[in-house]
């Protein structure tokens, strides 16, 4: 025998390798992603500040008119709720329109979720907003 035919013989014995899943050879970037677009991803995030914001304002008032704060210093109290509701109903409407824009081009139920998430939102920082105002009017005095 030569030294070819017995290695011939080995290769012959050696087992085949196994065949690799695509998902182990697949670059990271082709996965599929559960993340959200960036524009959205960032008028969530602003959502979610501005809601946080306004819910510590909103307990602010609370515990400063339990705790029987000058009145000057509610009413600036409630104008920043006002504000800060003024500005998440806008940058929630904003939000919804993304909402609105990616579902039709994407067409996933999590964006459905986030949309029915961002009207509720907006409800109810209109809600507060005109409630804050009415509020802040009615402690200035109705002249006529």
């Amino acid at each position: 025998m030569t030294a070819e035919n017995t290695a011939d013989k080995e290769t012959d014995i050696l087992p085949e390798p196994a065949p690799q899943k695509e998902t182990e050879t697949a670059p990271r970037h082709q996965k599929k992603s559960r993340r959200l677009p960036p524009l959205l991803r960032l008028t969530r995030r602003t959502v979610v500040f501005l809601s946080l914001t306004l819910i510590a304002t909103i307990l602010f008032f609370m515990t400063g008119n339990q705790q029987h704060f000058l009145d000057s210093n509610l009413n600036i109290i409630l104008k920043i709720i006002a504000c800060n509701a003024i500005a998440l109903s806008f940058i929630t409407f904003a939000a919804i329109f993304e909402c609105i824009f990616y579902v039709a081009k994407i067409k996933k139920l999590r964006l459905i979720i986030h949309l029915i998430c961002y009207i509720l939102v907006l409800a109810v920082s209109v809600a507060v907003s005109i409630l804050a105002l009415s509020i802040n009017m009615l402690s200035e005095g109705i002249f006529f």
